[in-house]
């Protein structure tokens, strides 16, 4: 068995055969790499020339000069072939040690045990926990969960139509998407690349009032050109006009209601409802035109980033107004690619990271319970692990013990 570098076109092909196939580990992250200055090689190991493993490396230099080397999302290889796992291990540590690295970190993107929408895991179901073992057995290190996510949410789409995964949802989340449509009658559109800054500006929102750190523009722009066609930017918008016509209508159709009803008590109760909806109606007029004289007649409500990638779609970042949380922009956008999944065949949908999976008291279980309304189920990811030997990563280890 060889190692060497491969191109772009070798890797992708041969990525794509397998399930642990991921856009961290694919040819245009390479390009993306290459556009940020990050160093990055790709390599594959080949039987008899039929490459049988693969991953993108990405370092960066640390004590002394040498060098970190990490496979995000990788190996890409079969799991299930642990003596193939042994020996990619050991070629791509020659291969770093030879780049003069001294540390491998790799976090394989292959769900550990099977779980249902709650998190309990399922009888019967998948257990690659036997891998894990093995990974410790050869000299990796678990060091837990690093930047990556390690808990995602997964929607199965499994060649169902749109309308079949609708029906599947649970029955609030499919009334605000229907509210979304019907109601709001919000409006989507992809963005262009020279519309990125509109996406920004939501993140740069969300990132604010929740206290994390958002991506630069540069870094979407630099996403965009790297992965045309596999990268989607979506926002969600209101139309102040569209809405307050809606909302006239459905006075009208009131009205005519009313009248077409007899003055008999038993209609009393029946017409005050609709009276009270009326004036509801009038309010939110009201209210419509006061955020069109503020901020226009299309008011962006959400935004979101997906990645498309051989047999998945990622919902990676997005963000939300806040003050104009009640038109439920999120519902509708996660509906909209939802239904793009589905009419172009992707296998699964991945709403990506969720966080306080167990703690319902947790700041961030809100977003679990909301991805859990679309009735998926959650997916427990491989932590990252470590390889080292030699005198080089003793060395390491040690001074990290002294420092810490």
């Amino acid at each position: 068995m060889i190692l060497e570098e491969i191109t772009k076109e070798e890797f992708d092909l041969f990525a794509k055969t397998l399930n642990c196939q991921n856009f961290f580990q694919c040819g245009a992250m390479k390009d993306f790499f290459d556009v940020n200055n990050q160093e990055n090689y790709l390599i594959g190991l080949k039987d008899n020339g039929k490459l049988v493993a693969a991953t993108l490396l990405v370092y960066r230099s640390t004590f002394l000069g040498k060098k970190m080397f990490e496979a995000t999302k990788g190996f890409i290889l079969d799991y299930n072939n642990l003596e193939l796992i042994k020996i990619f291990t050991e070629k791509v540590y020659e291969f770093i040690k030879s780049k003069n690295g001294y540390r491998l970190l790799i976090s394989p993107y292959i769900p550990v045990i099977e779980r249902d929408t709650d998190a309990n895991i399922v009888a019967g179901g998948f257990d690659n926990t036997k891998v894990l073992k093995y990974l410790e057995k050869i000299g990796y290190k678990d060091i837990g969960v690093g930047v990556q996510v390690k808990w995602d949410y997964v929607l199965d789409i499994n060649k169902r139509t749109p309308e079949e995964l609708l029906a599947s949802f649970k029955p609030n989340t499919r009334n605000y998407i229907n509210r979304t449509i019907n109601k709001y009658k919000l409006e989507c559109k992809d963005l262009t690349y020279d519309e990125l800054a509109e996406f920004k500006k939501i993140t740069e929102d969300t990132c604010q009032r929740r206290g994390f750190k958002d991506k630069t523009l540069d870094y979407y722009q630099k996403m965009y050109k790297a992965f045309k066609d596999d990268v989607v930017f979506k926002i969600v918008s209101l139309n102040c006009d569209t809405y307050i016509n809606t909302l006239e209508e459905e006075n009208k159709t009131l009205e005519a209601k009313i009248n077409e009803l007899s003055d008999g008590p038993s209609n009393k109760n029946k017409k005050e409802v609709m009276k009270n909806d009326i004036q509801n109606n009038l309010k939110k007029i009201e209210d419509t035109q006061a955020l069109k004289e503020a901020h226009g007649n299309i008011i962006p409500l959400s935004g979101a980033m997906f990645m498309l990638y051989g047999r998945e779609i990622i919902y990676l970042f997005s963000g939300s107004c806040d003050e104009y949380m009640n038109f439920c922009g999120q519902y509708r956008i996660q509906w909209e690619i939802i239904k793009h999944a589905s009419l172009n065949h992707y296998e699964r949908y991945n709403f990506f990271g969720i966080m306080d999976v167990f703690n319902k008291d947790g700041k961030d279980y809100g977003v679990y319970e909301f991805k859990k309304g679309f009735n998926g189920y959650v997916e427990e990811l491989a932590d990252v692990y470590e390889y080292g030997k030699g005198f080089k990563y003793f060395l390491y280890k040690m001074l990290k013990l002294i420092k810490k």
